[in-house]
């Protein structure tokens, strides 16, 4: 089994150092583009990319003909690393965007408390989107396990799946967003027009860079 610690100090010597150091907080339903937009920061800013779902299907692949109880197993086996490497980078004070729904308040107090002991800028971003938007995307998606973005800093492969119509409404109801537009940072509607989109993060990432720089 992969060391993913181990990985991730091969890659952290490529972050910018920035004082304090940041992290950015996505909020987004799912196929929304919560991984392209933490892409495109992760270069933007020079930041290190940490994304839940680049382990969580490395153990699925693993665990693709298990069973019912031993995939609880992996489920928590998910977690316990990436709990792990979320506390690696946050000890270490190494800048970084979560590619991880921060849907409620709840959510957001448990990595809040991390931070706060480590002194972290936060910047909290939205992605507003149609659910018909969101099921398209989801549909359309790939598998594919070996491709990779090799300018990001961090997750960069594409691991991310598609799933069912009826799997979105669960999931979205699961973790349903109940933070006001009001508390985040920034806020980007996101549409089927893909440059909007790209000039959207790319001012986000300028007023980051401008906030930190000033």
């Amino acid at each position: 089994m992969k060391n993913f610690v181990e990985e991730m100090e091969r890659e952290v010597g490529r972050v910018k150092e920035y004082i304090p150091p940041i992290a950015v907080l996505i909020t987004a339903d799912a196929g929304a583009g919560k991984f392209e937009l933490a892409r495109k920061l992760s270069k933007g800013l020079s930041i290190y990319l940490l994304s839940k779902d680049y382990v969580r299907n490395y153990f699925y692949q693993l665990a693709k003909d298990a069973g019912e109880e031993d995939m609880h197993k992996v489920h928590d086996k998910v977690d316990e690393v990436n709990s792990e490497r979320l506390d690696f980078l946050i000890s270490h004070r190494i800048s970084f965007v979560y590619d991880h729904n921060i849907h409620g308040m709840e959510c957001y107090e448990k990595i809040q408390k991390k931070l706060h002991n480590n002194s972290f800028k936060k910047f909290k971003i939205r992605i507003h989107s149609d659910d018909n938007y969101n099921i398209k995307a989801i549909r359309n998606r790939t598998m594919d396990f070996d491709r990779k973005d090799k300018s990001v800093i961090g997750d960069n492969s594409f691991y991310v799946g598609n799933f069912s119509e009826e799997d979105y409404w669960q999931l979205k109801k699961r973790k349903e967003i109940t933070l006001d537009d009001s508390w985040f940072d920034f806020v980007i509607h996101r549409t089927d027009d893909e440059e909007k989109f790209k000039k959207d993060i790319e001012e986000v990432v300028e007023k980051i860079i401008d906030y930190m720089e000033s």
